[in-house]
């Protein structure tokens, strides 16, 4: 199965390598093109060895998942949960994502994931039963945002993904430096029930072990701010949340995505931004 998923990664690689490496060069201004060059080809190979991951998920058991990940910053995660407002587990497309869920739901925690319909209905349905096997519960993204609250109002994990550019409410923050058209979902959740946002990522390490990295609770945006003002400040920081989790291991981010396909008015296409900034929320 890896050596399939290699190739399907190495088939990714010849199409869409150019533009992993321009959003590589976006991200990483001063890295020459060797760099940006090995990077791109990591991130591929990654990509490979992390859905084979995943996909083994199907016959993992609870002790292989727990042996298999260590996290650190696992304290913080435990001090939000237990405060009983509810827990917005942030993360993007890093690494194993669908491990990291899993794993958590191994040691107890009650877990839902907002996730992405796929197009091929065989993987899609495999990927939700892997999930219900691990006691995951799938919401499916742009169904009503009714079962996302119930599950933060009964103080448990949901688990949402927000460094792609899609078409739902969004807002352009800094990522990685450049405006970035990032929805503004997870601030919404997390302002309007009080739950609690946590941003963690799973990072593939040599011998196939696997390290989550969980940071600090997000600090809230000030009372004084309108409610708009709040949910674009807080997406900011999610957004540079992300970001730095990436900056561990950049290879193991999907750069091939058009993260920045967006652009603020008046922008220019991606291979041409100028505009760099240490802006503050929503502020382009």
């Amino acid at each position: 199965m890896f050596s399939a998923l290699g190739s399907a990664a190495y088939s990714l690689y010849g199409r869409d390598r150019e533009r992993a490496k321009a959003n590589l060069s976006l991200a990483f201004p001063d890295s020459d093109a060797l760099i940006v060059e090995s990077l791109a080809k990591g991130s591929f190979a990654a990509l490979a060895r992390n859905a084979y991951d995943a996909l083994s998920l199907v016959h993992l058991s609870r002790s292989k998942i727990l042996d298999l990940c260590g996290v650190d910053g696992e304290e913080y995660f435990e001090a939000a949960c237990a405060r009983g407002s509810g827990v917005i587990a942030l993360t993007g497309h890093i690494g194993c994502w669908e491990l990291m869920a899993a794993y958590f739901s191994n040691k107890g925690y009650k877990v839902s994931v907002i996730a992405r319909n796929l197009h091929d209905v065989r993987l899609n349905d495999m990927l939700v039963r892997m999930r219900k096997r691990h006691n995951l519960v799938s919401i499916p993204r742009g169904t009503s945002a009714v079962s996302a609250y119930k599950v933060l109002r009964r103080g448990e994990v949901l688990g949402m993904l927000i460094d792609q550019d899609i078409d739902v409410d969004g807002v352009f923050v800094p990522f990685f430096g450049v405006p970035a058209y990032t929805p503004r979902g997870a601030a919404v959740f997390a302002l309007r029930s009080n739950a609690a946002v946590v941003p963690m990522a799973d990072h593939m390490q040599p011998g196939g072990k696997h390290r989550i990295t969980v940071l600090p609770e997000l600090e809230f945006p000030s009372d004084g701010l309108t409610e708009q003002e709040r949910i674009d400040e807080l997406t900011a920081r999610c957004s540079e949340a992300v970001e730095k989790l990436i900056r561990i291991y950049p290879q193991q981010w999907v750069w091939f995505h058009d993260r920045w396909k967006k652009r603020p008015e008046g922008g220019s296409d991606v291979a041409g931004f100028e505009t760099r900034y240490d802006g503050r929320a929503g502020l382009c």
